[in-house]
């Protein structure tokens, strides 16, 4: 596995060295017999050393249907092949002097013998291929891997893909019916998800906050999955991703925010607050003010009130332990008092992050639950009208490659059919995307997947022109998988 970086090229009074240098780095990406990985800046060339490495694996040898070329856009893929198909045309009807000169200066050496004979039936052999030359968008190919294999990727065979418009109208729809039913008392849990997402919301942000969840939908997918890769049982769908949540925030199994906001308000009896109170009167202007919120403490019926007069009285104004709660003399005079507040001090700030961590996976969960129930109702309307959309694409190939039971035959299927990858636009790969490219690359390597031609992965990206997050778009992605690649 090789790196290449272009330079910038070809503006006029572009010093000689640097073209060199830029021909040199191309010419290096190109290599067909090489795994590359290129980050290039804007300009720098990138559709041509794509362009020029599929022209070169074609004159090597590769038959046309065993490369797959992921681009990002139709229009991208397009081009692509608009490129290549133009210059195989010319090929096919070049005189043999001018092909000559043509192909050594694309290969960097003279160039005769079978690659010479090969290049002028290279138009008619790309045309004529099963499938076609593959140059297309990650979306297009998962859509025809699943028209290959639907009943392994438990898809309908005649499955119809929607577009965009109908897509949003469908879920806009399936959003305004769990809604709906959420906002009905008598369906328990999503009106308890409601009234809690609504109440954290800020400034009646509910809709912007659901809708960057439903954006999610491939990351709750995921959550989604148990540690064997198979989906949760109904019943427990959530519940998983809730016990994570607790023990990573530090949250107790069973705790929820009543139990911890009565925990606190329960911290000192109301004789313990009068007792203080009245040993804080001795003190200095400091403990007199403490043992008046304290003795209110004591008198107080109302929960809320009863907190922020103890937090007041325990806690600083950021809800952090008081570094003393009572004065030294007064400390000595009574340790007996003094050891009940600091104690109850230190247990009323645990607690009291506790009840923020609370918040948060309260705040969290609910709006994950109006999410879960408006998806599963989006795949019961997609399921009845036969029809997937774009991330059902990308989600069904990953399933069907990674965890379906017939993923190693869907693979040496495959892997009989393809000896070079190549990704464009490798930046603003997603991760669920990359799946995809590393399982059908990993086949390379296995050992039903050896094979006497050499089998290369090419990908070609720059993290500064990244889309973020369109389409899940992780442009970190793109040099960690160069580096497992490489590994």
């Amino acid at each position: 596995m090789s790196s290449a970086t272009p330079s910038a090229a070809g503006a006029a009074g572009v010093p000689a060295d640097v073209m060199a240098e830029t021909n040199a780095n191309q010419a290096r990406a190109a290599e067909p017999r090489a795994s590359v990985w290129v980050s290039a800046n804007a300009g720098t060339g990138k559709t041509y050393v794509l362009t020029r490495r599929v022209l070169r694996l074609l004159l090597a040898g590769t038959e046309p249907d065993r490369l797959l070329c992921l681009t990002y856009t139709n229009a991208a893929a397009a081009e692509m092949s608009r490129r290549v198909f133009d210059k195989l045309a010319k090929w096919a009807v070049s005189p043999p002097t001018e092909l000559a000169d043509a192909l050594s200066a694309l290969e960097g050496a003279p160039v005769e013998g079978d690659m010479l004979a090969r290049a002028p039936t290279l138009f008619a052999r790309a045309i004529e291929a099963p499938g076609g030359l593959k140059v297309q968008t990650i979306h297009a190919f998962c859509e025809r891997l699943l028209q290959r294999f639907p009943l392994e990727a438990g898809v309908t065979p005649e499955f119809e893909i929607m577009d965009e418009d109908t897509q949003r109208r469908v879920l806009r729809q399936c959003i305004d019916q769990v809604l709906d039913s959420a906002a009905n008392p008598r369906d328990v849990r999503l009106h308890t998800a409601l009234t809690t997402a609504v109440a954290y919301a800020a400034d009646g942000q509910f809709d912007a906050l659901l809708d960057a969840v439903l954006r999610r939908r491939d990351t709750l997918a995921d959550l989604l999955q148990s540690e064997a890769g198979e989906p949760v049982a109904p019943d427990d769908r959530l519940g998983g991703i809730e016990r994570q949540l607790r023990t990573g925030l530090g949250v107790g199994e069973t705790a929820t925010r009543s139990s911890l906001l009565a925990e606190q308000a329960g911290l000192i009896t109301c004789d313990e607050a009068k007792r203080a109170a009245t040993v804080l009167a001795q003190g200095t202007k400091t403990d007199v003010a403490r043992g008046v919120l304290l003795a209110a403490f004591s008198a107080e019926k109302n929960q809320g009130r009863r907190l922020t007069l103890l937090r007041d009285a325990l806690l600083t104004a950021k809800l952090t332990p008081l570094a003393r709660v009572i004065t030294k003399k007064l400390s000595d005079a009574h340790p007996d008092v003094a050891s009940m507040l600091e104690e109850a001090r230190d247990t009323l700030a645990a607690l009291v992050q506790e009840d923020g961590a609370m918040a948060v996976v309260e705040a969290t969960m609910a709006v994950m639950r109006l999410a879960d129930a408006i998806f599963q109702r989006y795949a019961e309307a997609k399921a009845q009208q036969a029809v997937l959309d774009y991330d059902d694409l990308i989600s069904k190939t990953v399933a069907l490659l990674g965890r379906s039971q017939d993923a190693q035959w869907v693979l040496y299927k495959l892997d009989n059919g393809l000896e070079h990858i190549l990704v464009d636009e490798a930046q603003d790969t997603s991760p669920m995307q990359w799946r995809i490219v590393g399982r059908l690359a990993e086949e390379f390597f296995s050992g039903h997947g050896v094979s006497e031609h050499t089998r290369t992965l090419f990908a070609v990206g720059d993290k500064k022109q990244s889309i973020y997050g369109f389409q899940g778009a992780r442009p970190e992605m793109f040099a960690r998988m160069g580096a497992r690649f490489a590994a």
